[in-house]
């Protein structure tokens, strides 16, 4: 009987402090939510321009929960362009890419060109569809994308818009990738 006793007191003492340990880091985290508010708050206020929003508590991640100085770190890095990986696609067969090292997100590109009789040359006539999606662990919501030609239909100026979400920060985002034609029809960037 004071084996089980002993047992059960021991077990109740280790609970505790598992207990304790909880609602101190929830304590800590509710201080760190509410200073990120304050610091995603200044930054939109003395950035021109800035769209930050701070995420929903229970969407951050373990590792995520950062000191406010280094959150304010990763808020003001992320008012910065975001590094982006290009790739053309003609078909569901051939796919041109050009990979870096740390890119946040990726776009692939797919054109429609067409031979213009007078000067026997190929130009960008359509772009067909420009796709994106996140490539470091972050969160990519593309809500569109628009393109301008320019250069007498040589190059086309895309813009690829979207939402980013990544360690507890949204961010909006508007890529612009310009693409070029070949005299023969060649798409390049």
């Amino acid at each position: 009987m004071k084996y089980q006793i002993a047992t059960a007191v021991f077990l109740f003492a280790s609970l505790s402090s598992v207990t304790s340990e909880a609602k101190d880091q929830t304590t800590q985290h509710q201080r760190y939510y509410a200073a990120y508010e304050k610091i995603v708050e200044n930054i939109n206020r003395t950035h021109e321009n800035a769209d930050v929003t701070l995420l929903a508590a229970n969407q951050f991640a373990d590792e995520d929960w950062v000191s406010p100085e280094r959150f304010q770190e990763r808020a003001l890095k992320r008012l910065k362009p975001l590094r982006v990986q290009t790739s053309l696609e003609w078909d569901s067969e051939r796919t041109l890419e050009r990979t870096e090292r740390g890119n946040d997100v990726r776009i692939i590109g797919n054109f429609e060109t067409e031979l213009l009789e007078q000067s026997k040359r190929q130009r960008l006539s359509d772009v067909f569809s420009m796709t994106s999606l996140a490539i470091d662990g972050g969160k990519w919501t593309q809500t569109g994308f628009s393109g301008t030609p320019i250069d007498a239909l040589q190059t086309m100026v895309v813009t690829v818009s979207g939402i980013y979400a990544k360690q507890g920060i949204l961010t909006r985002h508007h890529i612009t990738k310009e693409y070029h034609c070949s005299w023969y029809g060649e798409i390049y960037y």
